[in-house]
């Protein structure tokens, strides 16, 4: 590994900067820069005094930071942390935001206090929240659909046939608005719900669903329920306890319209289904529960003061962590030592004293590299090894499962488990969260946990090990368990099987085909920077944090990278303790944290309890399932002969949507072009709540104005996985800009229009306390109910936040770190042995070639065979081949390349090519998110646009921009050279032609939708990249047909809206041109044990935000063709080229800035 000290490293790095500083504004000379100014002429005052005797001009000056009032609000943006933040009030107008400062006041129930270090917080979306408060895209009211009210205007017409919505009407993103009060809207939403609730309910309703081409198996899991194929949604419910987790209780309510409807009982009712969220957003990283059982683990990011070694895998965190990246540069200058695993030279590159680039969507292979090198140099911590893991458990080679105790002793009785494990009778139910002390298992599940087996080395036999004995536990059994060999172990029935453990199995794995040589080629990794690495990581003691970010989430085989990453961190026995541990950073989620929610969200609407102080009966009539296969256009996994979505991970057909706080989910979809114009038309009912109006806003029927941050009237919660705070949103005193309501509102307004039009109360109830202006009444239900929380008063909480001071969550330890009870206290996972998992035993897994951790090659964003299996022949994967499923041999389509299951060696690997490759798609192009810089939130924000990269000019020079700034690809510029493409120019970007960037799109008749989807945007040459690897940022707003209207027809050529006033950072298309949802077979299992979500339960198979799929924004192969000259009006090339301030043209001033012949050194 490349030391920071190293001259060949230092030179490196210097020849890098060299070529990277030419980007951004050194593009503009000093009269390009002092163009505005043209018409001023200088003016001489000798003498200020004497000219000026009054110096009461000065008072303008003075004045400028002096305002009126402040007050509190919080800051929450769709990020992992959230800042109380001053707003300054003059004129009724608030003109600037700033920090509280009231971090450090924070305690707990105890009188710990925070420290201060954690002031101040803030970042660039807190501070152009002003401009943004009252900016022309604020959502002035309630809208409808012009086409979608004529539907509804004419007592809904259907096609008598399918049942389907005339499609003439539903024309959205196409469509006129008509404003309408809030009422009205609700009264609209109301009356749709009902009549789709009818529509879909029955026989009829089944017959409908059919007629309409909906795959059978969705069809019979909406079980004749009409409400069933209601989809609720709160995003990233976390930042909003009251408001947006109030999505969820208002799908379950629907279980009173299922029972009015269909005329059933509670004991059959059925509400709505709800869709996920920090899984949707790929957020989740779905092999964290594969090993531990456990949602995410993770650690609060100020445990870097007790590391080692920080590796910033995958994570931009100087960027995307602003409010927590001083805890990185803090922890470096106390003498960790710091290391970046990314795709580029990114902001975090730049801090850390070491860098490593690796090719996108091989971290599984750098990781198993990083592996090798601890294996085979004996560099492992065989004790962590041996107690915590289940490396030395046994596999039976014939049948590739765990070898269980029963299997090998007769008549053996599984252990009573005891260990931190409550095993519940038949029909007995586990209490609530907070009074619960350890793992509840269903009597059901008895079976999983069975004994396995260990080869004792002491005694040369197998042994039966429980589920209980980890840790000190296992000590006690004296074993001495065998982590190679190969063991003939006589079964019970008589038999001899040859058995093998895991890390015997996993160690060959790697040593044929993850050596650093090999890494080498497949990652672009030295191997000097994977022996090294492995070495610090040895060297750590334990103390090594491995802080990993969404990027590697986003590709296909991020289950194959978390498990990957845990096998690297075992081996070093780094988790689990301070400054040891693995964490993933993307969303804002553990929710579960507020174990109480469920009094709130999942309240039983046929028992409401309406005294504030009374006992809440819960009871969960929604059904979950993931968003991944709407935005795969309703379509599950299955190819040749084999159906791979099954049992409860299948979804429900999509007739009805309400969503709040989520523009992923549609304007900024995966997939999104093939959303909009395949999937959305089936849909009948399209509602978001928004203050600010998005892309989703655009292919809506009902958009509700709600309000911001700024003027909340009801007081709400959230908190973070980052840091250690309960934080409150306070109500606001300033008065409304606009003509909005609280999302609150518009679940009671929509409720009591249901309640007129069943008769039944219960609907306008289930928001009493909304109504009666005490929200507080469900805030503390859901307080009371979670066990960091239990004991505040939410009183006292709101009045702390109107201070700007947060309350710190009472958990065991400061920071709060996962698997500390693991392994400091010898408590078992949430897994079925109770051990960190690195073998799946499971028939999926087996079935994929995935039960050892091996790397797969991404879906599509490879240049070698996608989703393909780097393993050399090895007798533990045996997957299920293309013939197995009856998949044609050379069928690499959309949905079989996912099933495909090829394994080559490493070398064989290495000779495939991708199957679009002759075709001219050779450039992997990956859309990273780049948060506080500035993520979807702010990034429009004519100010923000501006400064958001190279492109930006608020005078907008050149009419082709579609705003003060516009997105752009970085493209190396190697590669731009050999496309003819010059920095600056604008180019087409084009995806897989099968499907992208959307099915149908070479129709004739479909050529309108194709101009607004084809993604056009500027090149901009960037050396921080790779050759074959390009890149464009997640956050920009995509072309709509009302801002490609505009762009053509405008004499400005604004991409503005001129209707909706939403504003595109594109021409045309967008970043999500290019992608699609990706279904991991892996991530569909019916097997896995993990913990239940807001308790310590166990749970088997799908679990929404836990085990479901999670998808894959990030795979996309791309064809590059230049389209139009980057000068002003296109008329030669960009500026910056021209004058020489951008890399390959870099003229003599430059250069010699670049060499540092600017500055001169002198001795003292």
């Amino acid at each position: 590994m490349a030391k920071s000290n190293d001259s060949s490293f230092s030179a490196a790095r210097r020849r890098f900067l060299q070529m990277a500083g030419a980007a951004g504004f050194a593009a503009a000379t000093p009269g390009v820069l002092m163009a505005q100014f043209r018409y001023l002429t200088p003016v001489r005052v000798d003498n200020p005094l004497k000219d000026y005797p009054s110096r009461d001009w000065e008072r303008i000056y003075r004045d400028v930071f002096r305002t009126d009032s402040k007050f509190v609000f919080l800051c929450c943006p769709n990020d992992t942390h959230n800042c109380l933040l001053n707003a300054h009030v003059k004129n009724n107008v608030v003109v600037r935001v700033e920090p509280t400062y009231g971090y450090g006041k924070a305690t707990d129930l105890h009188g710990n206090g925070a420290s201060h270090r954690w002031d101040p917080r803030c970042c660039q979306k807190g501070l152009v929240l002003a401009r943004r408060f009252y900016g022309d895209r604020r959502v002035n009211g309630a809208f409808i659909r012009r086409g979608f009210k004529e539907w509804v205007d004419r007592g809904f017409p259907r096609d008598p046939v399918t049942g389907a919505a005339p499609r003439n009407l539903m024309r959205r993103g196409w469509d006129s608005w008509v404003r309408v009060s809030h009422e009205d809207a609700y009264r609209y939403h109301a009356d749709s719900l009902v009549n789709i609730a009818r529509t879909y309910s029955g026989e009829q309703g089944r017959r409908y669903l059919k007629a309409q081409g909906y795959d059978p198996d969705m069809i019979a899991a909406a079980g004749g329920a009409g409400t069933r194929v209601m989809k609720f949604r709160g995003g990233m419910a976390k930042q909003g306890a009251l408001r947006i987790v109030g999505a969820f209780r208002m799908g379950n309510s629907m279980a009173l319209l299922d029972s009015h409807v269909r005329k059933v009982g509670p004991d059959q009712a059925m509400a709505s289904s709800a869709w996920d969220s920090y899984s949707f957003h790929t957020d989740l990283p779905p092999g964290h529960p594969m090993v531990t059982g456990e949602q995410t683990n993770d650690f609060e990011l100020f445990d870097t003061e007790n590391a080692k070694l920080i590796i910033s895998w995958g994570m931009n965190w100087i960027t995307t962590k602003m409010p927590d990246s001083h805890w990185l540069t803090e922890a470096r200058l106390k003498g960790a030592r710091t290391v970046a695993v990314t795709v580029e030279y990114s902001a975090t590159a730049s801090k850390c004293d070491d860098v490593i680039v690796i090719r996108p969507g091989t971290d599984p292979a750098f990781a198993l590299g990083v592996a090798q090198v601890l294996m085979s140099e004996k560099r492992y911590d065989a004790d962590f090894v041996q107690r915590f893991t289940d490396l030395p458990t046994l596999v039976r080679m014939d049948t590739l499962d765990r070898l269980k105790a029963s299997d090998v002793f007769p008549g053996h009785q599984n252990a009573t488990l005891a260990n931190w494990t409550h095993m519940l009778a038949k029909g007995e139910k586990a209490p609530p969260t907070v009074n619960q002390n350890g793992t509840y298992v269903d009597d059901k599940l008895a079976g999983d946990l069975a004994d396995f087996v260990m080869w004792d080395e002491a005694t040369g036999k197998p042994v039966a090990v429980s589920r209980d004995q980890l840790g000190a536990h296992f000590d006690k059994t004296g074993v001495k368990p065998a982590l190679d060999g190969r063991f003939q172990v006589k079964l019970a029935n008589g038999r001899s099987v040859e058995c093998r453990p895991v890390f015997d199995l996993t160690r060959e794995y790697l040593d044929k085909n993850m050596t650093p040589a090999q890494v080498e080629k497949l990652t672009w990794a030295p191997k000097a920077a994977t022996v090294g690495l492995a070495r610090a990581i040895a060297a750590s003691g334990g103390r090594t944090l491995f802080a990993c970010g969404m990027g590697p989430n986003q590709f296909f085989n991020n289950d194959n990278k978390d498990r990957a990453i845990f096998l690297v961190s075992a081996l070093a026995g780094a988790l689990g303790r301070h400054g040891g541990n693995v964490g993933s950073y993307a969303g804002n989620y553990k929710l579960t944290l507020f174990s109480g929610i469920g009094r709130f969200a999942m309240e039983d609407p046929f028992k409401l309890q309406l005294d504030a102080n009374g006992p809440v009966t819960v009871k969960p009539y929604i059904r979950y399932e993931s968003m991944h296969y709407w935005a795969n256009g309703e379509r599950i996994m299955k190819a040749g002969n084999k159906t791979i979505t099954t049992g409860a991970h299948v979804p429900t057909p999509t007739k009805a949507i309400w969503q709040v706080n989520s523009n992923s989910s549609l304007g900024n979809q995966k997939g999104h072009f093939d959303v909009v114009n395949n999937t959305l038309p089936r849909c009948e009912l399209v509602v978001y709540n928004e203050w600010w109006w998005t892309a989703s806003c655009e292919y809506s029927d009902i958009v509700y104005g709600v309000d911001s941050w700024m003027e909340f009237k009801y007081p709400d919660m959230t908190a973070s996985n980052t840091n250690p705070f309960v934080q409150i949103y306070p109500r606001t005193p300033i008065n409304r800009a606009f003509n909005t309501v609280s999302d609150n509102d518009t679940y009671l307004g929509v409720s009591r229009e249901l309640a007129r039009l069943t008769g039944d109360r219960r609907f306008e109830e289930m928001w009493q306390f909304i109504a009666n202006n005490r929200p507080e009444v469900y805030l503390q239900r859901i307080v009371d109910g979670s066990a960091p929380l239990k004991g505040y008063r939410f009183e006292k909480l709101e009045e702390l936040a109107k201070q700007g001071i947060p309350a710190l969550m009472n958990t065991r330890t400061y920071p709060r770190i996962n698997s500390y009870e693991q392994v400091q206290e010898s408590k078992p996972w949430y897994t079925k042995t109770g051990r960190l998992e690195f073998y799946r035993p499971e028939t999926e897994f087996i079935e994929a070639g995935e039960n050892l951790v091996v790397h797969r090659e991404p879906s599509d964003a490879t240049f070698y065979d996608p989703c393909a299996i780097a393993a050399a022949p090895h007798p533990a994967i045996r997957q299920k081949r293309p013939a197995d499923w009856k998949i044609a041999a050379g069928d690499r389509s959309h949905m079989s390349r996912q099933m495909r299951n090829s394994s080559y060696s490493v070398e064989a690997l290495l000779r495939t090519k991708h199957p679009l490759a002759d075709r001219g798609y050779r450039y992997v192009f990956h859309t990273p998110k780049y948060r506080h810089g500035a993520h979807t939130m702010p990034v429009d924000t004519d100010y923000m646009a501006a400064l958001f990269g190279p492109f930006g000019d608020m005078y907008r020079r050149d009419k082709r921009s579609p705003g003060t700034g516009e997105m752009y690809v970085d493209i190396s510029p190697q590669d731009g050279k050999r496309l003819g493409i010059t920095d600056g120019d604008y180019v087409w970007i084009d995806g897989d032609p099968d499907e992208l960037p959307f099915r149908g799109w070479n129709d004739p008749n479909r050529r309108e939708e194709y101009k607004v989807a084809r993604l056009m945007a500027r090149a901009r040459y960037y050396p921080g990249t790779p050759p074959g690897i390009t890149r464009m940022w997640f956050n920009g707003y995509m072309a709509t047909p009302g801002t490609v209207k505009a762009h053509e027809s405008r004499p400005d050529k604004l991409a503005k809206n001129e209707e909706t006033r939403y504003q595109s950072l594109f021409r045309y298309g967008g970043h999500q041109s290019l992608t699609r949802s990706w279904l991991k077979p892996t991530h569909q299992t019916a097997s896995l044990i993990t913990r239940k979500l807001f308790t310590h339960e166990l749970v088997k198979g799908f679990q929404a935000d836990v085990h479901c799929v999670t998808g894959a924004p990030r795979e996309s192969i791309a064809k590059f063709t230049k389209a139009e000259n980057g000068g002003i009006d296109g008329k030669g090339v960009w500026r910056p080229v021209q004058l020489g301030f951008r890399p390959t043209v870099e003229n003599a001033a430059l250069k010699k800035y670049l060499s540092g012949g600017f500055v001169r050194f002198k001795k003292a």
